[in-house]
């Protein structure tokens, strides 16, 4: 089933399941996604 949103937007994944679109930068720009993403925890 296709996504019910606006425009060409990436989402990330919400805690409790779902998805919420990306926060964006100040200067508008997409937030790259964290360095440390996949790596175990201490």
């Amino acid at each position: 089933m296709p996504d019910r949103r606006a425009g060409k937007v990436p989402h990330v994944p919400e805690t409790g399941g779902g998805k919420q679109p990306r926060s964006r930068n100040k200067d508008g720009s997409w937030r790259k996604k964290r360095s440390d993403t996949g790596k175990k925890r201490k």
